[in-house]
């Protein structure tokens, strides 16, 4: 009796562990006629730790392999509603197979499946990328770089084989992620391997600068450049780098660099250009700008910024010689005075315009005035009409006499002349010289503003800039239109 009890126990363990691994069977036949729903709550039964039935299959390889084979089609089939993320459930399950198949059953079939996999989870993150769902993407792509490194998938290579393309499309999906740490990771593994190496340094310095790491951005763009010299991607980098910080001289080093390397690119003038303004070097900055013209004559920025330079300079030299004199300088108030003790006089006197001029006066007085300028010649003289007279002449500068003269007798004569007085001469003449070479300079400036409109004819610096100086060097009839025109687009 006991032998037959003990015999009845085992065909009774055998049969429930047959039956719970035909369980494993029964859910990939679920699966293969599409019932994926039954398939899953049956496979999930088999690795159920509280069905005291599943504990034969739960440790059985096979079961997890086919429940990652189930979660694979649950993902082609879209019923996410089934199972939440089946791809990255089904990379456990298999993961979970090779670790229980100390026998070395199971493995060689999980890993073909393993990498299928690779493929649906490559698929899965570019759709994620595509539709910007970047946490999902970089995750999917984590998983693929994991089934890679799996020793089982390793060994199962005749050659190693390293995923530049996915380490770099990991990298740049964490980019997007603004997950800055792990496309760092990422992107330095790339760029070891020399996959997209330029793009990889940049991105990575894009990364530091995101976390504030100055320090190790400017590291990496450099190490970059020592290994890429060609690379425009990275030398631009270094350039707006350096400008950006205020370093203008380490700017113009790389300029000149990118120059040498590509003498065709005008953008590389136009940055060298306006880094040496910010030095201070003008003279220089002009030069190249007008090499950046003589590389393209289409190009709206060099002639707007050495029309900028000159205006700059002519505005700045007017404006520090209208602070230099007062007005009283030339506002200089002249008086001539004539009286007589009898009636009837001609009166002769150099006028406002510096011509002579002459009048008759049937009175006994006479009195005009005028503004002239420092150092012009005044004279006045009055002849009487009559006999024993007496004739008085003055000139009044500023309220106080300047000349003056008297004549008694027949028809006599009285003359006085001289020269507006100035305080200053030498400030006057250098007062004339200022204004003189604002006018030069705003001469200067006047085509390049002008081609720098027929280019873009919608800037309004550029119209703000010409009406200033069609005023200033009183080009009436441009300033009055290019006027209208301005107030046309202001209303």
């Amino acid at each position: 009796m006991k032998r037959i009890g003990i015999l009845l126990t085992v065909l009774f363990i055998a049969s429930l562990t047959f039956a719970q691994k035909g369980k494993v069977t029964s859910a990939l036949s679920y699966k293969d006629a599409g019932e994926l729903e039954k398939a899953w709550e049956t496979i999930e039964q088999t690795i159920d730790p509280e069905n005291s039935r599943s504990k034969r299959s739960i440790d059985w390889p096979r079961t997890w392999e086919a429940r990652g084979e189930i979660l694979r089609e649950i993902h082609r089939k879209g019923k996410t509603d089934i199972v939440d993320e089946p791809l990255f459930k089904a990379l456990e399950s298999f993961k979970k197979g090779i670790e229980l198949d100390d026998k070395d059953r199971f493995t060689k079939s999980i890993v073909v499946k393993l990498k299928l996999l690779q493929i649906d989870l490559s698929n899965y993150a570019i759709k994620n990328f595509q539709s910007e769902n970047f946490d999902t993407a970089l995750k999917s792509f984590e998983k693929y770089l994991e089934i890679s490194n799996i020793p089982a998938v390793k060994e199962s290579m005749e050659t190693e084989v390293l995923d530049t393309a996915i380490i770099y499309n990991t990298g740049l999906t964490a980019y997007k992620a603004e997950n800055w740490e792990k496309a760092i990771e990422y992107f330095e593994q790339s760029a070891e391997v020399g996959y997209n190496g330029p793009e990889s340094y940049q991105f990575s310095y894009n990364s530091y600068q995101a976390m504030g790491d100055s320090a190790k951005a400017v590291k990496v763009l450099k190490e970059g450049f020592e290994k890429y010299p060609d690379s425009e991607t990275l030398i631009v980098q270094l350039i707006n780098y350096y400008i950006e910080t205020g370093n203008a001289n380490d700017a113009i080093i790389y300029l000149d660099k990118a120059i040498e390397q590509n003498p065709e690119n005008v953008s590389y003038y136009v940055a060298k250009g306006s880094t040496l303004e910010k030095l201070g070097k003008e003279d220089q900055a002009i030069k190249v700008y007008q090499k950046a013209i003589e590389k393209d004559s289409t190009l709206f920025t060099p002639y707007y910024n050495l029309g900028v330079i000159h205006y700059n300079n002519g505005v700045a030299v007017m404006n520090e010689a209208s602070q230099l004199p007062p007005n009283s300088f030339y506002n200089h108030l002249i008086e001539y005075v004539v009286k007589t003790n009898k009636n009837g006089f001609d009166v002769t006197y150099i006028n406002k315009q510096g011509n002579t001029e002459q009048k008759s006066v049937k009175g006994n007085n006479w009195s005009t005035h005028f503004e002239s300028k420092p150092n012009s010649i005044v004279s006045l003289s009055a002849q009487t009409n009559n006999k024993n007279d007496v004739v008085n002449v003055k000139i009044i500068h500023q309220n106080d006499i300047l000349e003056e003269a008297k004549s008694e007798g027949d028809f006599v004569v009285a003359s006085a002349s001289g020269k507006v007085p100035t305080k200053n001469t030498e400030r006057i003449d250098m007062y004339e010289k200022m204004l003189e070479e604002g006018k030069q300079y705003l001469e200067k400036a006047l085509p390049y503003m002008e081609k720098a409109y027929e280019i873009d004819s919608t800037e309004m610096a550029i119209m703000e800039s010409l009406r200033q100086i069609y005023y200033r060097l009183k080009m009436n009839d441009k300033y009055d239109e290019m006027n209208e025109k301005i107030k046309s687009i202001s209303k």
